[in-house]
């Protein structure tokens, strides 16, 4: 009963943190240069497009924008011609078959097949020339949805 209660809870941990808006930088790879895969990270030099969650610092109680967790909060593309992107394998328990399908989406993309996007929980972004030049951080690589 418990490696079922697990499961479950791990399939709704999942299912949260695959919504769209749940993450901090979303990445949409254009077109993959390179792919590189391990045990416990994802290597992916790309073009893509990103979207980046950036929390504003000025409170206004009349804004009437975004908000997330009470703050206001501005949504940034950015695009990248030639970045790194690093996603490092999230250690929350119950995770594991999320990483499975992440590493399964990698090696989709190592095929030349098209993906989902890369989903970052507060990653470390380096921006260089007005282009992202690379991100690294704790997230899954999605599967393209159907």
């Amino acid at each position: 009963m418990k490696p079922l209660l697990a499961s479950v809870f791990g399939f709704l941990i999942f299912v949260a943190t695959s919504i769209q808006a749940a993450s901090d930088a979303d990445v949409t790879i254009i077109k993959a240069k390179k792919v590189v895969i391990e045990q416990d990270v994802i290597t992916i030099v790309a073009e893509a497009k990103t979207r980046i969650t950036l929390i504003q610092d000025d409170y206004d109680p009349a804004y009437k924008g975004t908000m997330w967790m009470g703050r206001p909060v501005t949504h940034v593309h950015v695009k990248s011609d030639k970045a790194t992107f690093i996603i490092k394998r999230p250690r929350q328990p119950g995770l594991e078959a999320a990483w499975q399908e992440s590493l399964q989406a990698a090696r989709d993309l190592q095929e030349g097949k098209e993906v989902g996007r890369i989903g970052y929980y507060a990653p470390d972004m380096s921006i260089k020339g007005n282009l992202i030049d690379s991100i690294t951080g704790f997230g899954y690589l999605y599967a393209k949805r159907k």
